[in-house]
Order: C-alpha cells, then structure tokens, then sequence
C-alpha cells in the first residue's frame, strides 16, 4: 500500500521530465496559463453582442491546453469539459461557480495526486457564495476575478503540497519511513 511521506526538500515537476517536441518547459507553462486564462475572462464576458469575442476566447482557451507541457491525452481530454465549465458562466455570477471545475483538469494535466483535489473547495466555496452575494449580470466581473484567483490559489497550494510528498510504494505495513521495499 503507498503512503505519502512529507519531505522537506520539493520534488522537481513531473511534467517538466516529459519529452517536448518543440519549445522550452516555462515558456511553454508560461503562454499556456496567460492563454487559459485570457481565454475563460474572454468567454465569461460573452453576450448575444460580443459572440465574436467568446469564439475567439474559446480558440485562446483550447490553445492554452494545446501549449501547457503535459500528457497529450490528458490535454486532450480536459480541453472540452472546462471549456463548457467556461461557457457555463456566461449567464452570470450565479454559475460563475462552475469555473471551479477548471481546477481538476488542471490538476490531472499537472499529474497531482489524488489527495491535492480537496483544493477545489476553495474555489466553489467561493463562487457558490459569491452566487449568493451577486445576482445582475453587471457583476459578472468581480465574480470572475475573485473564482480565477480561488482557482489559481488552489492550483498553487496543490503545487506545494504535490512537490513535498513523495510517493513511496512497496515498504512494509509499520515500517519508518525511508525504509527500503523488502528491509526487514
């Protein structure tokens, strides 16, 4: 059975260890997060007038899962849930909640473990009171903001938390930690 051991040194990325086929690791990261995140700003603000702007939010969208360093598969099957999850709040601060669920498709393209998705409580407690405080549709923006930053803060927490715990398989039940599979 693994356990989870906290260290006090951080682990490196485990995406930054996969093969790019082009560009660098944090230029990469870099473009991907601004491109996600221009593009869910983009399509939260869409209305009947300004549908140009939420096509054009959704193809910044998608290209920010396209860019981010990570398994192909796992990008590939994020990309259209959280893009619904970001058309989903167009309707206004009531379902700007739904954004949360931007999180653990960032979660699973960033390979954290299991145990770091108790970090999307923080932003759908936010949006869900949120939703309670604001109802106009003029309010979409206070209400993005402050979900985004949820959404970014539980992606950092999951971060630290995910680099300083090392997964260790094999040892035996009651063994310290540390002690090699197979030690007496």
């Amino acid at each position: 059975m693994p356990r989870f051991v906290l260290r006090g040194r951080t682990a490196p990325e485990p995406t930054s260890r996969l093969p790019l086929g082009w560009g660098d690791y944090r230029t990469r990261h870099v473009v991907g997060v601004t491109l996600l995140i221009a593009g869910a700003a983009l399509v939260a603000e869409t209305t009947e007038v300004t549908l140009p702007l939420g096509v054009l939010g959704s193809v910044a969208f998608i290209g920010g899962w396209i860019v981010q360093p990570g398994r192909p598969g796992a990008r590939a099957a994020v990309a259209l849930p959280s893009l619904l999850c970001c058309w989903s709040t167009i309707t206004g601060p009531k379902t700007m909640w739904l954004l949360a669920f931007v999180l653990p498709c960032w979660l699973l393209v960033r390979r954290r473990p299991p145990v770091t998705y108790w970090t999307l409580l923080l932003p759908l407690g936010l949006g869900l009171a949120l939703a309670a405080l604001f109802s106009h549709v003029s309010d979409k923006t206070v209400t993005f903001v402050v979900v985004t930053a949820g959404v970014v803060a539980g992606a950092l927490i999951a971060r630290e938390y995910a680099l300083k715990v090392r997964l260790i398989h094999g040892g035996r039940i009651g063994a310290p930690p540390g002690t090699p599979p197979g030690a007496p």
